[in-house]
């Protein structure tokens, strides 16, 4: 668009306010996703909110439980491990279970949280993965894993939110109204993704991370396992790191992480540029 210094142009935000959003489709998502660099963050002074995009309803094997005791009952999971963690802020948008779409309302949604919230970075899931499968003739007694569409829908939701609506001073002008003008984001980190590029060394926040797990008991059970899965996932992920990048980690998180906007560099006095 050429017509950025036009008479009443609205000039797009590019100052955060927040560190990072985590955006998930389910309760306990963003906890596996991107919980340990989340706790990290936070450790650091860093502001932190996290978004959840479905109401977990379909979050159990028990036909009888009732929804909107289920809902609740996950959306308070999800605060207490946020609490452990020490996640600022925590969203829920409420969509059906099971039944994600990426449509006007969804979309709509997730601008209106970057605009409010103004991250930095924003973590989701990588809506192109749609499986992870060994080679069965590798490892012939290990199954495939199956991504949730609502995992993928949420990708492509916060994608499509994004560009080109977040930033875009004539998309979903109503927001204007509430005070929420448009925003540039800087940075994208896919997790749960098969095309790695950054390793985050959480070694100081991986026993936070699997404490704060253990708040969705309605998931998991009261069970220490919890903490052990997630050390040797992570212990895992560094040994990847090692080997891939010659990185020195004993626990580690991975993202695919995608650049969008890089802010100007202050100029230097006396040298003119």
């Amino acid at each position: 668009m050429g017509d950025r210094n036009a008479s009443g142009a609205l000039q797009v935000i590019t100052t955060p306010d927040y560190e990072a959003m985590v955006i998930g489709a389910h309760p306990d998502d963003d906890d596996f996703g991107a919980g340990a660099t989340s706790a990290l963050w936070v450790k650091q002074g860093k502001k932190v909110v996290w978004v959840v995009m479905t109401d977990g309803t379909e979050g159990s094997e028990v036909p009888s439980f009732k929804d909107t005791e289920l809902m609740l009952l996950r959306e308070q999971e999800q605060r207490m491990a946020c609490e452990v963690l020490g996640v600022q802020a925590v969203e829920f948008l409420r969509f059906p279970d099971g039944h994600l779409v990426n449509n006007e309302a969804a979309r709509k949604a997730i601008v209106r949280l970057i605009r409010q919230y103004r991250p930095r970075v924003i973590f989701t899931h990588d809506p192109t993965q749609h499986f992870f499968a060994p080679d069965p003739d590798e490892k012939p007694n290990d199954t495939a894993y199956l991504n949730h569409p609502d995992h993928r829908a949420t990708g492509n939701i916060v994608l499509d939110a994004i560009f080109p609506y977040v930033g875009n001073p004539r998309s979903y002008r109503e927001l204007l109204a509430e005070g929420l003008p448009p925003y540039k984001v800087h940075e994208l980190y896919l997790y749960a993704t098969s095309q790695v590029n950054t390793y985050v060394d959480v070694t100081d926040s991986i026993e936070i991370k699997g404490k704060g797990l253990l708040s969705h008991a309605s998931q998991f059970g009261p069970e220490a396992e919890m903490v052990k899965r997630v050390r040797e996932r992570a212990a895992s992920i560094a040994q990847e790191a090692k080997e891939k990048k010659g990185l020195d980690m004993q626990f580690a998180e991975a993202f695919r992480r995608i650049k969008l906007y890089v802010p100007p560099q202050p100029k230097e006095e006396g040298t003119g540029a």
